[in-house]
Parts: C-alpha cells; structure tokens; sequence
C-alpha cells in the first residue's frame, strides 16, 4: 500500500470518527453517473427523438443509445456496425444517425454546388426538376434533402446538445477513476472502508 494511500486512510478515521464511509468514490460527485445510468439517460433522449420524428429504422432503441455513444468515441459507420455486430449494418447506421442529428463533415458535402440545391429547394422544385438541373440521381437529391433538413431541426431541438451533456459526465467518471487508479488509490476507492469505532 502507498504513503498516499495510508495517509487517505489515517485522514479518513480522524474526520469520521464514528461515522460509517461506506458510499462509492465514483457515485458521490453530483450528477456524475455510472455507465447503466448513462446508457439509460441516452435510450429517454432516444426514444423522445423516435416519436418526436417517427423515425424509422431496423436498429433497436438500444442499438440506437449505442450508434450516439460511439459516434461521439470517434467510431466510423461501419466500426459501429461492426461493435453492434453486423458489418453491413453500415448504411442503416448512417441514415439513423442522421435522424439522430449526428453528422459528420463528409455528410454535408454534397457532390453538387449547396448554394444552388438551396435556391432550387427554396423554389420548391421537384426532386426530378432538382436531379435534372444538378445532374445527379434523384436518389441523392433525396439523401441530401433529408440531410440538411436534419441539420436544420438540430439547430433548434437541443437533442444533440443533451447527448454530450450526458457523454461528459461519462468522460469525468473515467478520467476521475483514471486519475486515482495512477495514485494508486485504486483499493480504497473500490472498497466500502469502515473505520473503527473511537
């Protein structure tokens, strides 16, 4: 056992006195959560957005809660798919994380000029009229109208913004356990410690 370690210890029996430590080092700082609690917090946030936007997709709310957990740990489409168990999931994952209001850079880059899509939707031109003046396939005016009203709605809604808030108290739970396990703290912070009585 380290100095550190038992100074923690002797620290403990002289402020506590008769008083019983027994509560979790990882559950006593506000609103920090433990992983369950997380991954439930983002299947609320899901399911409110399901309803909200009757979105329709294949993937489970519970597959759902981790398409945006792993979005926001840096995962691709396909790394997601994969994690979920299914590589050709992929393309699944990326219309449900658009809906989800999550987007990547390559998302809205579309392979045509955005200011001249906009006009042309703004006129409310068809879909045809729109492939035919842009000179791709109806199928990707369709994607891209989906994408950028997506991105609208995200702007106002606060889903996404929900979605970090409960990803970071997941970030300070682990940097705060990292952090004490390298002090070597580790056996004090996953023991229920009892001191003596005086």
């Amino acid at each position: 056992m380290s100095d550190k370690t038992e100074q923690l210890k002797e620290l403990l029996l002289k402020i506590s006195k008769n008083t019983k430590v027994v509560e979790k080092q990882a559950m006593q700082h506000g609103n920090l959560k433990g992983s369950s609690e997380i991954e439930r917090s983002l299947k609320v946030v899901v399911s409110e957005m399901v309803k909200r936007y009757n979105i329709q997709t294949k993937l489970s709310v519970d597959q759902l809660a981790a398409t945006v957990r792993l979005f926001y740990s840096g995962l691709s489409d396909t790394e997601i798919a994969e994690h979920l168990g299914d590589r050709k999931l992929n393309k699944t994952i990326s219309r449900a994380r658009i809906k989800l209001h999550l987007f990547r850079d390559s998302d809205t880059r579309p392979p045509f000029e955005k200011d001249e899509f906009m006009t042309l939707l703004k006129a409310s031109c068809s879909v045809r009229e729109m492939s035919e003046k842009l000179k791709v396939a109806p199928s990707t005016i369709s994607e891209y109208k989906n994408i950028f009203e997506c991105q609208r709605v995200a702007g106002k809604d606060g889903y996404t913004k929900r979605f970090r808030e409960i990803l970071s108290d997941q970030e300070v739970t682990e940097r705060m356990v990292s952090n004490i396990s390298k002090d070597g703290l580790q056996d004090t912070m996953d023991t229920d410690y009892e001191p003596a009585e005086a």
